[in-house]
């Protein structure tokens, strides 16, 4: 496992053609919302809802982005070596290990690109440190998941979308209400069992990884 995710991380130091085009990606989608919203007057009034949900929006694409360009750089003569030196669970959660360190360092970035445009309503930064961590967990697991699947059935970007899909939806309105306690100087009773089904949900995930990626793997 700690073998593939060094590997993942030289590799990026490495190249960095993928991290400048998703940071790119985010400050010009994050400016290109500004401009329309400054444009149309509804800067003024912006709830912290409306903050809120754009910001996770762009996240989750962004991630989306990350898990497909990771997977589709590696040659299949690449993936013909990883099976015969590593385990397959130890590759997935390799994979996995890296993408939420990756969606950490998105997620940072895309809060201060926010936070330059927009503002920041955070009030407890504290609880939004938590909201990107969960957030990163989740949607790494998903999306590494659902792609490395994908990959090894020779179909990435469509069957990902099929199968990510409709599973990020109820994982982004769980983040989304965990993140919106930020905005609070303290949290709702609501917190901890957001908290709590979020992380029941990414175990799932962890275990269906552990259980279908082998045989994925030996396809």
């Amino acid at each position: 496992m700690f073998s593939i995710l060094f590997f993942e991380i030289q590799h990026e130091l490495r190249k960095r053609l993928s991290f400048l085009s998703i940071a790119l990606y985010i400050f010009s989608v994050t400016y290109l919302l500004y401009f329309l919203m400054n444009t149309q007057g509804a800067l003024v009034k912006l709830e912290v809802k409306f903050w809120n949900v754009m910001f996770w929006m762009i996240i989750i694409f962004s991630i989306i982005q990350n898990c497909i360009s990771q997977f589709s750089r590696d040659s299949q003569d690449l993936y013909y070596y990883y099976y015969t030196i590593v385990r397959p669970e130890a590759f997935i959660f390799g994979k996995i290990c890296y993408g939420i360190l990756y969606a950490i360092v998105l997620n940072l970035i895309a809060y201060f690109t926010f936070s330059l445009w927009f503002g920041s309503p955070v009030a407890n930064f504290g609880l939004f440190l938590v909201a990107i961590l969960v957030s990163s967990i989740s949607f790494s697991i998903l999306f590494t998941v659902t792609t490395a699947i994908s990959r090894g059935l020779q179909n990435n970007g469509i069957l990902t979308a099929v199968l990510g899909f409709p599973l990020s939806i109820p994982l982004i309105t769980l983040v989304a209400r965990i993140a919106r306690e930020a905005f609070f100087t303290s949290p709702s009773d609501q917190f901890l069992i957001n908290l709590s089904i979020l992380l029941g949900f990414d175990l799932l995930l962890l275990a269906l990884a552990l259980i279908l990626y082998p045989y994925i793997w030996r396809e």
